[in-house]
């Protein structure tokens, strides 16, 4: 009888065994999948990888990790990605011997959740410039405007509702917006006050 329970328990332990190992490599499979499609938009070119690896923080974290370096980078500079398990997320940590801050030739393609949301309103209808007032921060960091008037020299990256390009001069007075706004914006203190596009990400017509 102890030989069978014996038995029973080795054959246990070999399928969970081998259920942990075959779960980690489909996670690590799928892991390096979702890191090479972040590297993809990122626009980092393949024949400029090197010096690629890609482990697992079994010890710590759980995550799996990618790290390479790029040709016309510096080469104390290492990319590096983090798949967090828990989450499917991606994050890119790049990382070097010389510098807190690296400054890296690819760097992430920039997304809404990187910039300040204000919601506004059009005042005037759109021309060769946006003519928006109401500001008011709904998400991110307080940019230091307020519910004055602005012009906004912006003409391109303008969406409906629906996520399809309109050009600024479909934008009129009434229309509801949502403007996306850098951390940092620079203000021309004129009547009305003007923020170049370069501060601003894209705006929506809702």
């Amino acid at each position: 009888m102890r030989n069978k329970y014996s038995w029973m328990l080795l054959g246990l332990a070999v399928i969970v065994t081998g259920f942990l190992v075959g779960k980690h490599y489909y996670t690590k499979a799928y892991a390096q999948r979702e890191i090479d499609a972040f590297v993809s938009e990122q626009g980092v070119p393949s024949k400029a990888i090197y010096d690629e690896k890609m482990v697992w923080d079994w010890q710590k974290s759980g995550d799996y990790i990618k790290r390479f370096k790029v040709r016309g980078d510096s080469a104390d500079i290492v990319y590096e990605y983090l798949f967090i398990a828990g989450t499917g997320d991606v994050l890119f940590m790049p990382y070097s011997s010389t510098s807190a801050e690296p400054d890296v030739k690819y760097p992430p393609e920039k997304t809404e959740d990187d910039f300040n949301l204000y919601y506004g309103e059009a005042y005037e209808d759109g021309g060769s410039s946006l003519y928006v007032y109401h500001l008011k921060l709904f998400t991110g960091v307080e940019s230091g405007l307020d519910g004055g008037k602005y012009v906004l020299h912006k003409s391109s990256d303008i969406f409906d509702s629906d996520g399809k390009k309109i050009d600024v001069d479909e934008i009129k007075k009434g229309d509801k917006l949502k403007i996306y706004f850098s951390d940092e914006v620079a203000i021309k203190e004129t009547y009305p006050a003007q923020i170049d596009g370069e501060y601003i990400f894209k705006v929506v017509r809702e």
